[in-house]
């Protein structure tokens, strides 16, 4: 499964090294709905040695990686090439809202749920797709 056209590289260097093999494709701009049920499908479907292979933007592949370990997928089972866009989920530890935003590690974003400024922090939920977000000035005494 591929999101964006900057990572189609990985997705044809990929084919050409499973020649001969059985292949089930998806390309897509985001990972939304019909992605994941495209991939709910394919899963329900698999067979031993079934594989998923997954290129796109952080946000996409951590959202597709999530659903399919939910769903049964060993780690062992999924690789994973993350294009460079700096686009960033993070969840907000105070609201549990999703907020997505071009951001560093270590950067401030508003959080669209309740407003508070948000450290986006280094550490992922790999099963939420999220980094942790949270007050950045929490422990100042007002």
């Amino acid at each position: 499964m591929t999101f964006s056209d900057a990572c189609l590289p990985a997705a044809r260097r990929w084919l050409r090294e499973l020649t001969g093999r059985p292949v089930w494709t998806w390309h897509g701009a985001r990972a939304g709905d019909d992605a994941l049920a495209a991939l709910r499908e394919q899963i329900a479907e698999a067979s031993v040695g079934w594989r998923l292979l997954l290129a796109g933007p952080e946000p996409d592949v951590l959202t597709v990686r999530s659903e399919a370990v939910r769903a049964g997928v060993l780690d062992a089972e999924i690789t994973v090439s993350v294009s460079a866009s700096g686009r960033r989920r993070v969840w907000c530890a105070h609201c549990g809202h999703d907020t997505e935003a071009t951001a560093d590690i270590g950067a401030l974003i508003d959080c669209a749920g309740c407003g508070r400024s948000l450290l986006v922090y280094h550490h992922v939920a790999r099963r939420h797709a999220a980094y942790l977000g949270f007050q950045a000035d929490a422990e100042e005494v007002p």
